[in-house]
């Protein structure tokens, strides 16, 4: 029997082509296409772009969408000691983030004509030279673009807060501009399960020059002859894609490059952590065992008593600790795997001593712990709120070394033990609450009241009364806790933002890891870029890319609806304010509070109050953020990113928002500095 290579296939394909041109270049018959292959010679200059890319999809039967990843050894970047992630990972997913931009490689485009995070209308004109529409519906995405500054101009920063050089290698500023991604940043989170087509047509160089479209695409856009087998086997498959643009009113005569990517399922990001929680609740539908340890230190005047709760939670996990994977079952989803005793932190205030106090889950920043919930005493005291805050479990302190170890160590798709590991933190919290709310109102005898009588003078809390507070990491992690709530309908996400893929390079905190990430793929943007979509894909299945679109409307199973208020500091440094307003034009629903302070393009402005969710926006008198992905920072800034607390007006608001679910802007004023304490 003879064997037949790919190659010798392709050949054929090829031949049979030429074969029935006629003679003028033109095709006269298209042939099927086949399997994806390796590098995709729409973009020969990068291997692994354009991406996403339904090029690097098969047929699955299977899986929501209909498809699933097929990604190639060689698009995986090489870091600077050869080695490359292991696909495998990415392609157990049934489409691509529906949380990344669009990405691919025009060497040496500029933005000129080009939509900005500040002209996001301008990507919906009929001569916007990018365009992402839905292949099924011909509607057209809002979105800007980015082409990569990171790599080139990104500061990173010292702990002193000195600027120095984000790169240290020996290459011409052309040469390394040269490696710039060109990236179609969607405005709003795309849909779930949906195919898209992005396109480019009518961007220029440095010197107004309209770039040349790589060979094997000008072939297939104008039917011409080519021989590269690839591009003869992809010539059906690109007239469907043309066909669509021209029906959306996109000539695809001019196009510089086009291509389609299929996002993956809600089913794809959420069923692990569904599955978790609805075994768990069902195990243990009135909470779980728990101890107590009196901590009364670091407390604030007003404030009763510091409880540490430690609970015994089912463990999803191969281990409770950092680095574990989730627990499967033969069913593929995460099954009990005993138990595992994780702690919060618990603060009760005096006032709760003449009036039960409402329970509030605290979300901490950065790679933090649940220490940090003592930054919430002003609030707890004035407003009469017991707050308790948890390790985010697989983004908290104690997982650093795992991330950095992921990220550094040549093989991304590793980052896995961080979003699953999550699962835990956010099942953790979930536990948390019912097991303090049913205990609160247990009567006398329950454990937690036998503390609060002896040593918190008295205080009792209010279990039917429950709230979720967090900031920076805790307001991003928090949309995904509030989406997959059961117990909890209301929140507070303050400084917010999402995807990662977004905020990671518009933020200064991201500048150290950088310093150890970019050298290790000798700072090649394309590269850098690259990683960092394969990331977003295994993220989505727990930070706020996979779970925020479900939090008012078309909820989760089993999951109530929520309303969120989210505060926002104008020119945040830490979290890009374009994050923020993503996350709320995805939540949907969510309406700009007036007196503003500016106009947000896909919120409704509404002044008064009002019932549901909003957002309001505060200028602490900063300069304007860059337009471009850089961090926003200069030596006159005062820190935007916590200071809202110092606003006299907030506090009463947030109570009053978690009694009545009524949000206002009760600044005087668009909210500034003239309503700091």
């Amino acid at each position: 029997m003879k064997t037949i290579t790919r190659a010798l296939q392709l050949a054929a394909i090829s031949a049979l082509l030429v074969a029935c041109s006629d003679g003028n270049d033109n095709l006269l018959v298209l042939e099927p296409e086949a399997p994806p292959l390796d590098c995709d010679p729409v973009t020969p200059t990068y291997c692994g772009f354009p991406f996403p890319n339904d090029y690097w999809t098969v047929p699955d039967a299977r899986t929501v969408t209909g498809r699933r990843l097929a990604l190639p050894d060689v698009i995986m970047p090489a870091n600077v000691d050869g080695m490359r992630s292991d696909p495998g990972a990415f392609n157990e997913m049934d489409g691509f983030s529906p949380g990344i931009a669009a990405l691919t490689h025009l060497p040496g485009a500029v933005a000129t004509g080009l939509a900005t995070p500040d002209t996001i209308d301008a990507s919906l004109a009929a001569a916007s030279r990018t365009i992402i529409i839905n292949a099924d519906t011909g509607e057209r995405v809002p979105h800007w673009v980015d082409i990569d500054e990171y790599v080139v101009q990104g500061k990173l920063r010292s702990d002193a807060g000195e600027r120095r050089p984000n790169f240290d290698i020996d290459r011409d500023i052309d040469e390394l501009r040269m490696e710039q991604a060109f990236m179609l940043r969607p405005a709003i989170r795309l849909d779930d399960a949906t195919r898209y087509i992005a396109a480019v047509r009518g961007v220029v160089d440095a010197d107004g020059n309209t770039l040349e479209p790589s060979p094997g695409f000008a072939a297939l856009r104008d039917g011409s002859r080519s021989d590269d087998p690839i591009i003869n086997s992809r010539r059906r498959h690109f007239m469907d894609i043309f066909s669509r643009l021209n029906a959306a009113g996109v000539a695809h005569e001019d196009l510089q490059v086009a291509w389609d990517f299929t996002t993956a399922s809600r089913e794809n990001n959420t069923s692990a952590m569904l599955h978790m929680r609805d075994d768990a609740l069902e195990r243990y539908p009135d909470g779980v065992d728990y101890r107590i340890d009196v901590i009364d230190a670091g407390l604030v005047d007003g404030m009763a008593c510091r409880l540490e709760v430690n609970f015994n939670v089912p463990l999803y996990m191969t281990g409770g600790e950092t680095g574990s994977l989730l627990n499967l079952g033969d069913d593929g989803l995460p099954e009990q795997n005993g138990f595992y005793e994780y702690a919060a932190a618990l603060l009760v205030p005096m006032s709760a001593q003449t009036e039960a106090a409402p329970l509030v889950a605290f979300g901490h920043g950065q790679l933090g712990a649940k220490e940090q919930v003592l930054g919430s005493q002003a609030f707890g005291v004035t407003q009469n709120l017991a707050f308790f805050g948890m390790d985010f479990k697989g983004f908290a302190n104690d997982d650093q070394g795992t991330v950095v170890a992921a990220l550094v160590g040549g093989d991304v798709s590793t980052f896995r033990a961080v979003p699953e590991r999550m699962h835990q933190g956010y099942l953790n919290f979930l536990m948390a609450m019912r097991t303090l709310s049913r205990e609160a109102d247990g009567g006398p005898s329950t454990l937690l009241n036998q503390v609060l009588a002896s040593d918190c003078g008295g205080a009792a809390l209010d279990g039917s009364k429950r709230y979720y507070f967090g900031g920076s990491q805790g307001g991003i992690l928090g949309a995904s806790l509030m989406a997959i709530n059961t117990d909890i309908t209301r929140g507070l996400l303050a400084v917010p933002g999402q995807s990662y893929n977004l905020l990671l390079n518009r933020s200064v905190n991201f500048d150290p890891f950088a310093a150890l990430i970019y050298p290790r793929y000798n700072w090649n943007g394309l590269d850098m870029q690259m990683n960092l979509a394969l990331v977003q894909g295994l993220w989505d299945r727990a930070e706020p890319t996979g779970y925020s679109k479900y939090i008012r409307t078309d909820t989760l199973p089993g999951t109530p609806v929520h309303e969120v208020l989210i505060q926002v500091s104008k020119a945040d440094h830490q979290v890009t304010n374009l994050g923020a307003h993503i996350m709320a034009r995805t939540i949907g629903g969510v309406v700009n509070l007036a007196p503003t302070i500016r106009d947000v393009w896909g919120l409704e402005v509404v002044s008064g109050p009002h019932t549901g969710s909003g957002m309001i926006e505060i200028d602490f008198g900063n300069p304007d953020p860059p337009l471009t992905n850089i961090p926003h920072w200069a030596d006159d800034m005062r820190d935007p990113h916590g200071r809202a607390t110092e606003l006299e007006s907030i506090a009463g608001g947030l109570r009053r928002f978690y009694d009545t679910g009524v949000v206002e802007n009760t600044c005087n004023g668009p909210c500034d500095e003239d309503d700091l304490f």
